[in-house]
């Protein structure tokens, strides 16, 4: 580990136990970490930055352990069976813990592009393409008059219903290592229709992340990548 990923670490440390004094208190944080109280507020409070064991003791409990619950909590389901995201996407904070999680699954892959679609997915893009320091593209459903050459896919939703995808020509070259990312899969149709535009463009796809997907859309999305690809979410529910 170089000294600058060292210390990274360590301050990704301290954002996380803010964060989870925040939700869970001095006392409880205490008993999750077995570490004094005192010790934790001179972290939280900026005197001095854990050592890098224990960095990783303090990531490793907030990625394995406490992530996808905190997840859950904020999760609502609407009476029409979608899964609403919005307090999820308003929490800032949480959103830039989401992507320190992100970044260390996908930094061996030397990113340079993100590709999300013109949701709500947009506020976590944004943050994992700075962890990543990589550039977001955006798909858009309808054309931009100042670009003159798209990248143009049709995502069927009914037998009935046809949408279109774009994303300049140019955004993407060969060269390209891609990261897709978006909140929540639900029929994984955009997410696929995504996938075939990194497959257009003849770029590599590192792999897919999304904060809440269904099972059979898991698998079925899984079934896309190519063989090196890595399919990440924090959440998964059964249908």
């Amino acid at each position: 580990m170089t000294k600058i990923s060292d210390l990274y670490l360590r301050l990704s440390a301290v954002e996380v136990l803010a964060y989870l004094r925040e939700r869970y208190g001095y006392k409880s944080l205490s008993e999750m970490l077995g570490l004094q109280v005192s010790i934790l507020s001179r972290y939280i409070n900026g005197h001095v930055l854990p050592n890098t064991a224990r960095a990783e003791k303090i990531v490793r409990l907030f990625n394995e352990s406490l992530l996808s619950e905190i997840v859950k909590k904020r999760l609502t389901r609407t009476e029409d069976g979608f899964y609403d995201l919005s307090a999820i996407v308003a929490d800032v904070g949480l959103l830039r813990l989401i992507a320190k999680v992100v970044s260390a699954e996908f930094n061996v892959f030397s990113i340079n592009k993100l590709l999300t679609v013109a949701t709500d997915g947009i506020p976590l893009a944004v943050q994992v393409a700075t962890e990543l320091r990589a550039d977001l593209i955006i798909a858009k459903k309808r054309k931009d008059l100042n670009v003159k050459s798209y990248i143009e896919e049709p995502i069927k939703r009914t037998p009935a219903l046809v949408e279109y995808l774009y994303v300049p020509r140019q955004a993407l070259r060969k060269s390209d290592v891609v990261l897709i990312v978006d909140d929540v899969a639900r029929s994984g149709e955009t997410i696929h229709g995504m996938i075939r535009i990194v497959n257009r463009a003849g770029a590599k796809l590192a792999g897919v992340f999304t904060i809440v997907m269904l099972e059979e859309v898991k698998e079925r999305i899984g079934q896309l990548l190519p063989p090196s690809g890595v399919l990440k979410s924090l959440v998964t529910f059964s249908s």
